[in-house]
């Protein structure tokens, strides 16, 4: 019932969200070199981060452990420097318990707000900033629906330039350089929040699944002892009335 209420609230917020995070996306797309100017301050052989998000509780079936199998798999096959970054109180649990150490912890509300995604962008700045990373990864479980979500893993930020975007087709107001000064930490924060919710809403879906899944296989394991304790107590029922009649006769005779 709880999953099913936080499932509910996410699911609402996510809804109304997801096609402003899509237009964020595609701008920062199209003016990625742009953006990096602004953001850049990592070096080219500098190490990677990881960013790995999961959920805060268990109970929600294979959600966590597909995403953690899919991380360590994408950490143990690269070969540069690598840090860690954990988000959720499973993936902190997890990987401090496989003996990863990570270089900041963040556990966000089971219903995350923007206020928590802004937060988590202004410490991540100031760890690219002091750790000159080449390149951020996000691995995070991407929310398809409510029975589907699959660990996928994004760039978020990359030291070196990707290519030139033509943007001779837009119209910035008052003018390019100051759009994208003004936007760009907005829009990385809104794409950081978009892979939290994203990972939240999944978390409530995958336990709702979850719950609903041992609750039909605790009624069905139900009507079958159910069925079987009736036919022990008519067996012994009947078991009793032929020893009544037996004994009677007997009597009788």
């Amino acid at each position: 019932t709880v999953a099913t209420v936080k499932y509910s609230q996410l699911s609402a917020v996510h809804s109304g969200y997801s096609e402003y995070a899509t237009q964020c996306r595609k701008l920062y797309e199209n003016c990625q070199d742009d953006f990096l100017k602004v953001l850049r301050s990592g070096k080219s052989d500098g190490p990677v981060c990881y960013i790995i998000m999961a959920s805060n509780k268990g109970m929600c079936g294979n959600f966590n452990a597909d995403l953690f199998c899919c991380a360590e798999n994408i950490i143990s096959e690269e070969k540069r420097k690598k840090e860690l970054v954990f988000c959720g109180e499973k993936t902190i649990s997890y990987f401090k318990n496989k003996g990863y150490e990570s270089v900041m912890d963040y556990v966000f509300n089971d219903v995350p707000k923007f206020s928590e995604a802004k937060s988590f962008y202004e410490d991540l700045r100031s760890l690219i900033s002091e750790k000159e990373y080449s390149s951020v990864k996000i691995v995070y479980p991407q929310y398809v629906n409510m029975v589907r979500q699959y660990p996928c893993e994004k760039e978020l930020f990359n030291s070196q330039s990707t290519n030139n975007n033509d943007t001779s087709d837009v119209l910035f107001i008052p003018d390019k350089e100051t759009v994208i000064k003004e936007s760009a930490e907005k829009i990385i924060t809104s794409m950081l929040y978009g892979f939290i919710l994203e990972t939240a809403i999944g978390a409530q879906a995958a336990t709702v699944m979850s719950m609903r899944s041992a609750y039909d296989t605790a009624v069905e394991y139900e009507e079958k002892l159910e069925g079987e304790i009736n036919r022990k107590r008519q067996s012994r029922v009947t078991a009793d009335v032929i020893e009544t009649f037996a004994e009677y006769f007997r009597e009788e005779e």
